[in-house]
């Protein structure tokens, strides 16, 4: 999970630089990590917070169509942790 952490802030890094490529590399790196610690059956919230983060690049690109794909992922996994309260 460090390693994954790791990834996810460098592509932060890229994203306030304005690097979206780059920064959209860096985060499936995380996503792809964390998915193979969490396991892709059950939610985990790692794992939708790597889907935010993506969405959030690709809404930047001015990708809506992507980013609202990778947005509502997160929220039907955080929804599936959380519940709706």
């Amino acid at each position: 999970p460090h390693v994954a952490s790791s990834y996810n802030n460098i592509g932060s890094v890229y994203d306030s630089m304005g690097k979206y490529p780059e920064a959209l590399k860096e985060y499936k790196k995380a996503l792809n990590m964390r998915l193979a610690v969490y396991g892709t059956t059950k939610p985990h919230p790692h794992v939708a917070s790597s889907y935010q983060n993506i969405g959030c690049v690709y809404d930047s690109m001015g990708k809506y169509p992507e980013a609202l794909k990778e947005y509502k992922k997160a929220l039907n996994m955080e929804l599936a942790v959380y519940g709706t309260t």
